[in-house]
C-alpha cells in the first residue's frame, strides 16, 4: 500500500470522503454535505462532496488555487444552484434554499476580499450586516466590539480610510451582524500580515468559544490546519484526505501537492 493510500489510525487522517470524528461523533452534525456535486456548464467543478461540520468547532477546507474551495462555500452560502446531492443544516435540506432564506436561517458568507463601502462610516457598514435579521442588533454589534475592540473608537469613521486590517475586521464584524450559527470564511488571511494573521487566529477562536461554528477556506494552509479541530484537503474538486487539523499538517501527500516544506 502506498503513502497516499495508508490509513493513520493515531491521527485519524482518512483518505476519501470522510466519517472519522471522535470529538462530536455521537451528535448531529450542524451541516452535513452529502453526495455534492456542481458544474459549469460541461465542466465538473465539484464532485461527490461528503463531510460534516459540527457545531463549536472550527473546520478547515483546504488546497490548492483551483481546487474548488470558493465554488464550495458560495454553495453553503446559497449563492449558486442547481447542485446535486443534499445540504443538510440543522437537520433540514438547504440546497433549494434561496440565498435570502439561507442567511436567515444562520449561514452567513463571507467572500474572499469583500470590501467595505468605503464612504459610510464603520458603524454604518456593520449595520449593513443586519439587513436580514434586525433584531439583536445592539447585541451583536457589541459581540464585535468584543472581538474587535479596534473597531470601538473608529465607529464614526469613514470605512475607507482604516487601515487594510482594520477593514478586514468591519467586514467580518459585518458578517456577524447576520446573526450567523455557521460562518463560512473564504480566504479570510489574505494579504494579512504575520501579526494580523495571529489576531485573526485568536478572533476565530473566541467566535468559536462564544458558539458560533467557523467553516474556513484558504491556501495559509499551515494557520489555517493550525486552528481547525476538524479539516478536509480538497483537490481538483474532490475531498481526498480528513483529519485533525494538527495532523493533516504533516500528512505526506499534502505537502506534496502544496509543496509545503
Amino acid at each position: 500500500m502506498s503513502g497516499h493510500e495508508k490509513l493513520s489510525s493515531s491521527s485519524c487522517i482518512k483518505n476519501g470522503n470522510p466519517g472519522c470524528n471522535h470529538q462530536d461523533g455521537s451528535s448531529r452534525p450542524l451541516l452535513e454535505v452529502r453526495h455534492l456535486g456542481y458544474s459549469y456548464g460541461e465542466t465538473p467543478a465539484l464532485a461527490d462532496i461528503n463531510f460534516t461540520v459540527h457545531r463549536h468547532q472550527i473546520t478547515a477546507i483546504v488546497g490548492a488555487d483551483g481546487a474548488g474551495k470558493t465554488t464550495l462555500l458560495k454553495i453553503l452560502g446559497g449563492l449558486a444552484r442547481k447542485i446535486s446531492g443534499e445540504i443538510i443544516f440543522e437537520g433540514e435540506a438547504i440546497n433549494t434554499k434561496p440565498a435570502w432564506e439561507v442567511v436567515q436561517r444562520g449561514v452567513v458568507y463571507v467572500p474572499e476580499g469583500m470590501r467595505v463601502f468605503p464612504q459610510m462610516s464603520v458603524r454604518e457598514n456593520l449595520e449593513v450586516g443586519a439587513y436580514c435579521n434586525r433584531s439583536g442588533m445592539a447585541d451583536r454589534l457589541e459581540q464585535v466590539f468584543q472581538i474587535f475592540p479596534e473597531l470601538v473608537d473608529r465607529t464614526h469613521f469613514q470605512a475607507g480610510l482604516l487601515s487594510g486590517g482594520q477593514q478586514r475586521m468591519v467586514t467580518l464584524g459585518r458578517g456577524l451582524m447576520s446573526g450567523p450559527v455557521l460562518l463560512l470564511l473564504d480566504e479570510p488571511f489574505m494579504g494579512l500580515s504575520p501579526k494580523l494573521v495571529n489576531r485573526f487566529c485568536n478572533s476565530f477562536r473566541d467566535l468559536a468559544r462564544s458558539g458560533i461554528t467557523l467553516l474556513i477556506s484558504g491556501q495559509h494552509i499551515r494557520r489555517v490546519l493550525k486552528i481547525a479541530e476538524r479539516a478536509y484537503i480538497l483537490e481538483n474538486g474532490r475531498i481526498t484526505r480528513s483529519g485533525v487539523g494538527v495532523d493533516l499538517i504533516e500528512d505526506q501527500h499534502l505537502q506534496d501537492i502544496l509543496f509545503i516544506s
